[in-house]
Parts: structure tokens; sequence; C-alpha cells
């Protein structure tokens, strides 16, 4: 990334993205960087600082050392600090380029920044991450997640990627993403292509071979309990090669804002404390290597009964 004198247009240009850094801090002074100049003399707002755009439950802002705080929306999170998720919460970051990461429950990730081509770096350290990258024609990476197997190279897509046990997973629900293992004992690996509906295991040994996802499973009906604290059923589909199922809802289509997410080996999700609204629910099955699938959502307004008919 070479230093230039940024124009007018480019300055119009990356506004919005440095309004929001400007106003986003809650507590404290975020750090603004100019925008730049890529290599395709393309205009392009700096990618950190990023921001906490949605907070559902309880999470903490981890500082350069290490140190936790309560976290809100609006804060900053720069480079070489993190967030951490409760087993109850949901954080969404935006990222200044436009990218985004959503975090669920017991997640930590940090963010780092790739001087040269100012490429961020999402490391993820426990639990799962989800990202939607804005597309770019470009012959480097605009986009990397880190895990303790290897990388996640993408330029431009949605993906989840998760650490669990002694493998990482990635599931890619739409462009491409390019995984490498670099050992410390052995030259890098030439990078693996995994592609829209793929899913990939990879571990420090072993073939990287990725494999289809399994299709989205079916809303086939939904129904509710009355009293107090009503309780809100959906009902699936069995779904052929599904070990488990996974239902989020949200208030938003994007799943910025998800307030809650169930687990059911069944094909059956129920859901509590939900108020009257309109939401959008988002299904999908894990296949026999715990590969989650494809995504099927659903727009539902809900309204939980509270008293019994008489």
């Amino acid at each position: 990334m070479s230093t230039m004198i940024l124009s007018p247009n480019c300055l119009r240009r990356a506004l919005p993205s440095l309004l929001i850094m400007a106003v986003g801090s809650v507590g404290a002074a975020a750090k603004v960087r100019s925008p730049y100049i890529d290599d395709n003399l393309l205009c392009r707002a700096q990618p950190l600082p990023a921001v906490v755009l949605h907070l559902t439950g309880d999470a903490w802002k981890l500082d350069s050392k290490g140190k936790a705080s309560p976290l809100l929306e609006g804060m900053t999170i720069d480079e070489q600090e993190g967030v951490k998720t409760s087993a109850t919460a949901f954080v969404s970051l935006l990222l200044g380029d436009g990218s985004r990461v959503v975090l669920p429950a017991s997640s930590q990730v940090r963010l780092h920044l790739e001087k040269k081509l100012s490429i961020p770096q999402v490391v993820l350290e426990q639990g799962q991450a989800e990202a939607y990258v804005i597309k770019r024609a470009s012959d480097h990476d605009r986009f990397q997640i880190v895990t303790p197997v290897g990388v996640l190279g993408v330029r431009g897509t949605h993906f989840r990627v998760r650490n669990d046990a002694q493998q990482s997973v990635l599931e890619v629900l739409d462009g491409q993403v390019a995984v490498k293992r670099e050992m410390k004992s052995k030259p890098v690996e030439n990078e693996v292509k995994v592609g829209a509906r793929q899913g990939l295991l990879f571990k420090t040994q072993g073939e990287l071979k990725p494999v289809e996802l399994l299709a989205a499973p079916k809303l086939v009906g939904q129904d509710g309990q009355k009293g107090d604290a009503p309780v809100w059923s959906l009902y699936l589909r069995p779904l052929p090669g599904a070990q488990r199922y996974r239902a989020q809802v949200a208030t938003d289509k994007a799943f910025m804002n998800i307030k809650q997410e169930n687990f059911s080996s069944v094909p059956k999700m129920s859901f509590t404390g939900l108020k009257a609204s309109f939401y959008h629910v988002r299904l999908s099955a894990y296949d026999e290597n715990g590969l989650e699938g494809e995504t099927g959502v659903y727009d539902i307004f809900y309204y939980p009964p509270t008293t019994q008919a008489h």
C-alpha cells in the first residue's frame, strides 16, 4: 500500500465509514485511519477499527493486554483488541470496509491488521465466527481468518468457521475460501479452494478435501403453549443425513441482530421469552461429520398467547 494524497472524491467515498468510527466509540476515543488508494488506484476505507453493530446478552471487550470490560453497542474494536461472548450472547461487528462478522455464544476473537495491503485478520481463539466479506476484484486476500490450524483467505464471500477439538471447521455458503496450513516444521502447503455449498474439516495433518454441505431443512409448521411463559415451537421436515438441527431467531433479515438460537437432535425447535414481533428464522442441519449445511430463512410474525382460553 503506497502513500498518496487523497482526492476530494476519495474522501467523500470514505466519509460514511469515517463518521461511523468517529461517533461509534463508547467511553474512549477511536483511532481513525485515513482512507487509502489500493493497487488498482481505487479509494478504500480502512477496515479497522470495527464497530459493535448489535449486541444481545453479555459480552466483553478485550484490550491489547487481555483485560476485559463490558461490551456495549457502538464501541470500537481496534487492532490487537478482541471480543468475548457469554454462553447466551450474540455480537455483530461492522468493519470500516463494509464487511461484517457475527460472533455467537461462547466465542472469542482478536483483530489484527496486515499493514502492506491493509488486510483485516480475525484471529479465532474460541468458538465460531460467521463472516460476510465485501466482494472485490483483487489478486490479494481482502480478509483473513486465522485458526490454530491454518489461515483462511477470502476475497468476498459468506462463510462460517469454528474451532472444534483438535480441528477447525469451515462451511462456505457463498463465494470461495482459500485454505492453507502453515506448519513451522514444513513448507507451506498449496492452497485448497472451498467453494459455495462446500465444507471442510482441517486438522494439522491429513488430506484437505472439501465435501458438499447438507441442504437447508424445511419448516412445515409451528405452534405455541399458552401461559405466563409461552413456548414457541417450530416443526421441521426430517432431513436425510441430518444428525442435529439449528434454528436462529433475528430481528433483521441479514441476521446481524440475533436474539436466540437453539439446537436439537430431532426436527423440532422451541423458544421461550420472545416478545410479540416480526422475526426472521434461519434453519440449518449438521451432517455426520459435524458440518453445518445451507440455511433456509422464514419470515414469521410471532404473537405469544399469555392467557389460557376459556
